[in-house]
């Protein structure tokens, strides 16, 4: 294992079609680590840093971390949402997403339930403007803005992450055929928006689960995000929700989650347009949703309209 291995996986990517790919749908360094095995190239996430150490510096076009550009920003309304059968020729791409849905054998449902805090549950009803919000983000965030506070073990035992993200899940035996359907559902988004789509993110929200506010400012634009729960929607008991801040308004916007649902919104960069958001599922259904990053005029190529 070697930084020298990752340096040669990376020049790799820029020769590999396929390679380049697959790197589309990946979403965390544990999938880079294995899709490099894959091809032979045998590193570490701390081989992953030491490389990118010595590039500092150097002018470069992209990073294997952060394969994707960045999207433009658009000023204008910050979320849509569509039932899957509002968007034409969606039936393949619904089909498809399916075979996502999975649980994986390695999350420790026990150690998720245990780690559940109803202190942070109920956070989510408070606004960002409000006095009370940044002490009590700042208590959630400190221990992991701090080098000297070893993190949880899982992503699932995390304050504001209380959720089980499929994609830092690589050994279980559902991964490999997981990972085949993330491919042809990438495929088949980019041939739908008739440009390339990335993958950002691939979550699983058991009862009880949430993800507290975040800005998601690093990756300014639109961001879709397929929805999908394992009960129809006359047989959820119980409240599932979206709620956002309105960049412009600062009011809360809460929208409420449905089985078979496709919602875009938009991230901003800039400090006073940021995107604050958050999740909860109070329900005892799963829920499921993968995110997407999309260009700008995603609404023409869906419906020949512009936003």
């Amino acid at each position: 294992m070697s930084k020298e291995a990752f340096q040669e996986f990376y020049q790799e990517f820029f020769n590999n079609s396929h390679l380049q790919e697959e790197v589309r749908v990946v979403t965390t360094i544990k999938e880079i680590i294995k899709l490099g095995k894959k091809y032979g190239y045998s590193f570490t996430q701390k081989d992953i840093q030491a490389a990118n150490a010595d590039e500092q510096g150097k002018p470069q076009t992209s990073s294997l971390n952060k394969v994707s550009d960045v999207i433009p920003r658009q000023i204008g309304t910050y979320h849509y949402e569509f039932q899957f059968s509002e968007i034409p020729r969606f039936e393949e791409i619904a089909q498809e997403f399916e075979h996502l849905k999975i649980k994986p054998d390695t999350v420790d449902i026990n150690l998720y339930e245990s780690s559940f805090r109803e202190d942070d549950f109920n956070f989510a009803s408070v606004s960002p403007t409000s006095p009370e919000f940044q002490p009590q983000y700042d208590e959630i965030m400190k221990p992991y803005l701090s080098e000297d506070t070893p993190l949880p073990e899982h992503e699932y035992m995390m304050r504001q992450f209380h959720l089980i993200n499929l994609d830092l899940h690589v050994e279980h035996p559902l991964y490999e055929t997981y990972f085949m359907h993330k491919l042809r559902l990438i495929g088949l988004l980019s041939k739908f928006f008739g440009t390339e789509v990335k993958f950002s993110g691939s979550l699983w929200y058991p009862p009880k689960g949430y993800r507290l506010w975040h800005t998601n400012e690093e990756q300014p634009g639109w961001r879709m995000y397929i929805i999908d729960f394992d009960s129809p929607e006359s047989e959820l008991v119980g409240e599932c929700f979206f709620r956002y801040m309105n960049p412009t308004t600062k009011e809360l916007v809460t929208l409420k989650d449905k089985p078979k649902l496709v919602r875009f919104f938009k991230i901003e960069k800039e400090r006073d347009d940021l995107f604050w958001h958050c999740i909860v599922n109070n329900t005892q259904a799963n829920r499921w949703s993968f995110g997407f990053l999309v260009t700008d005029d995603w609404m023409n190529q869906i419906f020949g309209s512009e936003v």
